[in-house]
């Protein structure tokens, strides 16, 4: 088969087809995106000497530069929103800051590693009329969020043959809900208090809501992937049954991937860490047509099953397992590892290859490399 463009290589896996090779992604947002630390030291090898810039995301993570994702032969490139820094509490604690949402986050050193958590849930003790006087609901309306989204969008379709992926600012609930209102209180108040859980579930998506149709306005004809992130499994199991899933959040979720499908003609990209298996249903009913990052190490998320299970509804992006074959493996043990999720996910196309999320900073540089060279070995079709 003659070489295709990136675009069309994405196009044709999401649309369960088989292209010329399996296709790539790496750093596109805060899904499959490097520490710093890691870049860092590729950036050394590739001999790239500007200074790192970083992702517009919570977390710390890098932007890679484009000789890195050309010489790895990367298909994917990211349209995101601009920050914005007005409206945001100020915090005068050292090592702290809030976010849009009037989250308190931490930012502490690990041997020369920073990371951030957050440490406090404004919303935590609160009732549901207060939820109309919390004073901290970010302005999706900001027009400074969508100043240069079209631009940016256009100069990339037109001037490359990359697939885009829309990388849209607000594009949770669940995590968002939690985050605002504590972990414990939002897992407990799914059965205790669903009259609260639903009053924050619905300021959370019209907000989203609102964003999305704005974003989508302005970049959605040049999107081939919008990517949504709620974190739904933990290692051993789902976070909640199926069924609570189906009372709680995913009308919620449908709302969003509505969105999506009614103003663009990308697809639905939902990242979900840990095993989710047995809400995969639930998700593909909601509108989920990619699986992302595909927690190879989690209970029952074995790639084969997956694959048979769900192939023919999902596509799987990731898979390149994080928890041990990329940050203790060797180069071969690497190769080895993503020539098993090639065998596995790629047959008939629906397999976008990438890390199972961030790259850590426990990742050596080489095994990243190692990861997209074995992907060129093994992935050319017919596999």
């Amino acid at each position: 088969m003659a070489t295709i463009s990136h675009r069309q290589r994405i196009k044709w896996a999401l649309n369960h087809q088989e292209p010329d090779r399996v296709p790539f992604d790496f750093a596109t947002g805060g899904n499959t995106s490097p520490t710093p630390e890691v870049y860092s030291r590729m950036a050394q090898i590739y001999q790239i000497q500007t200074p790192v810039q970083y992702v517009p995301h919570m977390m710390r993570l890098a932007r890679v530069d484009e000789i890195i994702l050309q010489d790895l032969e990367i298909d994917t490139r990211p349209v995101y929103m601009n920050p914005v820094s007005k409206g945001i509490r100020p915090c005068t604690e050292p090592g702290f800051f809030y976010d849009e949402w009037g989250v308190k986050w931490r930012e502490f050193d690990l041997g020369g590693v920073i990371y951030r958590e957050s440490s406090e849930s404004p919303l935590q003790n609160a009732s549901i009329d207060d939820l109309d006087r919390y004073p901290w609901w970010p302005d999706p309306n900001d027009p400074q969020r969508y100043a240069t989204v079209q631009t940016a969008a256009q100069t990339l379709f037109q001037s490359t043959d990359y697939a885009l992926i829309g990388c849209p600012t607000f594009n949770s609930v669940w995590e968002r809900a939690y985050l605002l209102c504590g972990y414990a209180r939002m897992l407990e108040g799914l059965v205790a208090e669903p009259e609260f859980v639903h009053a924050v579930f619905r300021k959370i998506t019209d907000i989203v809501l609102i964003q999305l149709r704005k974003f989508l306005a302005l970049a959605g004809p040049t999107l081939e992937v919008v990517k949504i992130g709620d974190d739904l499994g933990g290692q051993q199991n789902c976070l909640m049954s199926p069924a609570t899933y189906r009372q709680t959040i995913k009308p919620y979720h449908q709302e969003i991937f509505n969105c999506i499908h009614q103003n663009s003609p990308a697809k639905a990209f939902l990242h979900t860490c840990g095993s989710v298996i047995k809400m995969l249903p639930d998700l593909i009913d909601a509108g989920v047509e990619i699986l992302n990052p595909v927690q190879v190490s989690a209970k029952g998320m074995d790639t084969a099953i997956l694959k048979r299970d769900f192939g023919s509804a999902l596509s799987f992006w990731g898979a390149v397992d994080t928890q041990w074959a990329l940050p203790h493996g060797t180069q071969e043990d690497v190769k080895a590892e993503v020539r098993h999720r090639i065998q596995d996910l790629g047959p008939g196309g629906g397999y976008v290859v990438a890390p199972v999320h961030n790259v850590q900073a426990d990742v050596p540089a080489e095994n990243v490399i190692a990861m997209y060279q074995a992907a060129l070995e093994y992935g050319r079709y017919p596999l």
